[in-house]
């Protein structure tokens, strides 16, 4: 895949992630997807995002920058929501933050088999 093929790839699965349209989630994510080195397979990643909804029903995806080499992927993913209650062990309580998450992707043909992330955590504690 082209740099600009996987980047295109990339913004579908955003898309698809900003649609929750957890049936064609598979389209994107390989069935053995690791997420920070633990196996999760695709229904653990689906449940990681189906809670992250359910905890932040405002979530959206927004990717602020974009590096790609291929097969890998980097984004820094720019969030502005408001999460229900609890989030990351802060008590954010319906309290709108905005933040940043630095993930790298690894991709096996068009679907991804490994996500790195780190959440800018420090980033919200200022705001509460």
């Amino acid at each position: 895949m082209t740099s600009e093929q996987l980047t295109a790839q990339y913004r579908a699965y955003l898309d698809c992630l900003n649609r929750q349209d957890w049936a064609a989630l598979g389209q994107h994510v390989d069935d053995a997807v690791e997420h920070n080195g633990r196996p999760f397979g695709l229904a653990g990643y689906r449940d990681m995002l189906v809670k992250d909804f359910a905890a932040i029903p405002d979530l959206r995806f927004t990717a602020a920058m974009l590096v790609c080499e291929p097969p890998r992927l980097a984004a820094r993913l720019a969030f502005d929501c408001t999460p229900k209650g609890e989030f990351l062990g802060l008590a954010v309580d319906g309290r709108r933050v905005s933040f940043a998450e630095n993930v790298f992707y690894e991709f096996t043909g068009s679907k991804i088999v490994s996500v790195w992330s780190v959440i800018d955590k420090a980033a919200i504690e200022a705001q509460l």
